[in-house]
């Protein structure tokens, strides 16, 4: 990407943003450091000695885990360090503005108009009582946005001067709802006139882009005059029927370019009626809306499946490209990071440790860190496996979890057999009944690892909650040891409980923060009345050294404890009545890739040394690949794909499995690692 830009047009500020020449940066930090204090008046180093730079129009990643300054580095740009954090040394220039000598006041008047923010929790960070519109308004009114009119950044005017003569500042005038049909009636007309032979394809292209409060007057005419109408009758058009779009047309037209169909309902609704995808898109409009230089985007996609997640993350390059909307992308995951970005910042304890074009770190890493980040990326292991299979060389040693052949998959016994299993949900308002799972069918090995994978709403984790009985199927059976558990007495269904034990999703809601961690992992032992105190406090510490997990974290509290370690505890809890199956919900989703890699070696080895059978449910088949021996993919509540792990990732039947491969991050990636 040629990184340029021309003179800024807009009216400048008390203290202007200043105008930049060809291949000077948007942004330039230069030996950042931010301190935060503790309540005994400690200084914390979060980040030291920080540099980067981000050209115009340009996506940079800055990777590393959590803690290790990422997001911190990104809030000080925006001026949003929370509590007690401050910038104390170093310098963030915003075209030649020092943003680090800025009031309170001043600071406002860059965020949205120049900084734009899509956050990582999209449910926390929408109001739960305000209707979606109300909130893209909000980001609109606050920043003074003219919201009949276009604002485009100094790269995007290049671009669209380069294509188009934008007259004057009329030209930029936004569709309006109320003159959206005279302008497709004008656009018919006019077709017509000029002989065109496709008018309706060319209409129903029209139709689809032409949206209220989103394509501007000069877009309009460059469309009628791609389409063979004459230049002075589209400009004609243009003038007569494009101008007037009302807030109510911005807002939709904000939110349809996010890609939200049905915008002009869906600013009507609130947070709660949209999925997680649809939140994280209305997050992205509102960031957008002011049509900032720079887009900070924290994590926008870490909580989202990986299909929704390259839907939405395909949706917003092309975004910011068209607007020439510079990125400055926080991730974890560096296969995202080198999938999406031009240029790599890895961050470790506060440091920035490798910085370059994303193929040439990706592909040579230099730093030791930045090495144990490709290693453990799911996706990049995913990868290396399918590249070493191609080169025709021995897979085997890429793998955490070393798969079941064929024949020892058919010879192991059936520990959980699940059989035509449905479930039917009653829905408010509704007469019919919703079918969440429809008639699947499966078994868990003996010693084996099953996965269930597919998108939110797949009904995976419903069946997982079958299995464990927290819901009684609408039909079907769940055997365990070849027994119907339907015929389970209180008695059967405790000694069941006590043989199949859950790890869940968020190691943050799974465990009591007013229990000790020693109260936590002690609790399933003494509700089965196992031992005495001392031999349980003897199981607990065993269990703590079998996840690796120090004694002294006994006498803490879960709030004392990152996500990857509360994770451990969640797993010594479940390992605590020596349990023959552990059912894994989205075990490894909410933590980093360093910590997930470490949370999946522990898992594997578990297994070796236990002959322990997982039920895996996941939505990300890089991480099957790692763990899994058989995989059976739902889509709709349907089982629509069973096989072992090689099956499915070598010669996928269905094209829904084909779209969760593909959507493996880095998963396209020439990849020619450095040992």
């Amino acid at each position: 990407m040629t990184n340029q830009t021309t003179e800024h047009n807009e009216k400048p500020d008390s203290q202007p943003i200043h105008q930049q020449s060809a291949n000077e940066p948007l942004l330039r930090v230069r030996n950042l450091s931010v301190d935060f204090t503790t309540d005994t008046k400690k200084a914390i180093h979060a980040v030291r000695d920080a540099s980067f730079t981000v050209y115009p129009g340009q996506w940079v990643a800055i990777v590393g885990e959590s803690g290790s300054g990422k997001s911190t580095s990104a809030m000080s740009v925006l001026g949003l360090l929370p509590g007690t954090g401050r910038v104390t040394g170093g310098s963030i220039d915003l075209q030649g503005r020092e943003l680090t000598k800025l009031s309170k006041k001043e600071y406002e008047k860059v965020r949205g108009q120049h900084i734009g923010l899509v956050p990582q929790d999209p449910m926390s960070n929408l109001n739960p009582v305000w209707r979606i519109g109300a909130q893209v308004k909000e980001a609109l009114v606050a920043n003074g946005m003219d919201v009949s009119h276009e604002r485009r950044s100094s790269l995007s005017k290049t671009l669209a001067n380069a294509e188009v003569d934008v007259r004057k500042e009329d030209d930029e005038a936004f569709i309006s709802s109320a003159g959206l049909p005279g302008l497709l009636d004008a656009a018919r007309k006019a077709l017509e006139q000029s002989g065109d032979a496709n008018v309706e394809k060319t209409m129903k292209r029209f139709g689809a882009s032409w949206v209220a409060g989103s394509e501007p007057r000069w877009l309009v005419a460059q469309d009628l005059i791609d389409a063979g109408v004459g230049n002075e009758q589209a400009w004609a058009i243009a003038k007569e029927h494009v101008h007037d779009a009302t807030m109510d047309d911005r807002i939709a037209g904000l939110l349809a370019e996010a890609g939200l169909p049905d915008a002009a309902t869906r600013a009507r609704q609130y947070p709660h009626e949209f999925s997680g995808g649809m939140r994280q898109r209305a997050l992205i409009a509102i960031g957008l809306a002011s049509r900032p230089d720079l887009l900070i985007a924290d994590e926008p996609t870490s909580a989202l499946d990986v299909t929704v997640q390259k839907k939405i993350l395909d949706h917003l390059r092309m975004l910011t490209d068209s607007l020439g909307t510079a990125v400055l992308f926080i991730t974890h995951d560096l296969g995202l990071a080198a999938e999406r970005a031009q240029h790599i910042v890895v961050m470790y304890k506060g440091r920035v440790v490798e910085s370059g074009p994303s193929l040439e770190v990706l592909q040579h890493p230099r730093h030791p860190y930045t090495k144990r980040l490709v290693n453990a990326a799911p996706s990049l292991a995913s990868q290396r496996i399918i590249s070493a299979k191609e080169r025709g060389k021995d897979a085997d040693a890429l793998l955490e979890h070393r798969v079941k052949g064929e024949e020892t998959l058919e010879r192991s016994e059936h520990i959980i057999t699940v059989e035509h299993l449905t479930k039917e949900f009653k829905l408010p308002r509704r007469t019919e009944m919703f079918k969440a799972v429809d008639d699947v069918s499966f078994s868990v090995k003996r010693g084996t690892t099953l996965a269930i994978v597919g998108e939110s709403g797949s009904g995976k984790s419903t069946v997982a909650n079958m299995v464990l009985r927290l819901l009684e199927p609408t039909s079907g059976k769940v055997s365990f040891e070849d027994r119907d558990m339907a015929d389970f007495n209180r008695r059967d269904m405790l000694a069941f409980r006590r043989n199949v034990q859950p790890v869940f999703q968020n190691p943050y809601g799974s465990l009591d923060p007013m229990y000790s961690i020693f109260r936590s992992v002690e609790e399933p032992l003494r509700i089965h009345k196992v031992g005495n105190a001392r031999s349980r406090a003897e199981r607990v510490r065993e269990l703590l050294d079998m996840v690796e997990m120090p004694q002294s974290v006994m006498r803490r509290y879960p709030n004392e404890l990152s996500g990857g370690q509360r994770q451990r505890i969640a797993i010594a809890r479940a390992m605590a009545l020596n349990p023959s199956v552990i059912v894994c919900d989205e075990a490894v989703s909410a933590l980093d890739v360093l910590v997930q890699n470490q949370v999946l070696e522990l898992l594997n080895d578990l297994q070796a040394e236990r002959g322990l059978s997982y039920l895996f449910i996941t939505h990300d088949l890089a991480v099957v690949r790692q763990i899994a021996d058989e995989v059976v993919v739902m889509q709709h509540g349907r089982l629509v794909e069973h096989a072992t792990t090689d099956e499915v990732f070598d010669h996928p039947q269905q094209q829904y499995t084909k779209d969760l491969l593909d959507a493996i991050p880095g998963g396209n990636l020439s990849l020619g690692l450095d040992s």
